[in-house]
């Protein structure tokens, strides 16, 4: 379970250990539309930590399933081939 902050254009998402990042979007009507681009570091304090490709796809797919019944949804974009 992520603690989701929304504004204009990005979703601070933060974890249990309080680690954070940025996911950069755009504010849409119903939700918010995620560039999965913008998953690269946790931020610690003093510090950053790489965020993998596995570690990624979990946390994208959580994020999803935490909003899937809310009002409110985070969708994350399709990456541009």
């Amino acid at each position: 379970m992520y603690i989701l902050t929304a504004r204009n254009n990005h979703i601070t998402v933060e974890n249990q250990s309080g680690q954070y990042f940025q996911l950069a979007g755009e504010l849409v009507r119903g939700g918010f539309i995620a560039d999965p681009e913008s998953i690269k570091n946790w931020n610690e304090p003093n510090a950053t930590k790489p965020i993998g490709q596995s570690e990624k796809d979990e946390i994208m797919t959580q994020i999803m399933k935490q909003t899937i019944n809310s009002p409110f949804k985070i969708l994350f974009q399709e990456p541009e081939i």
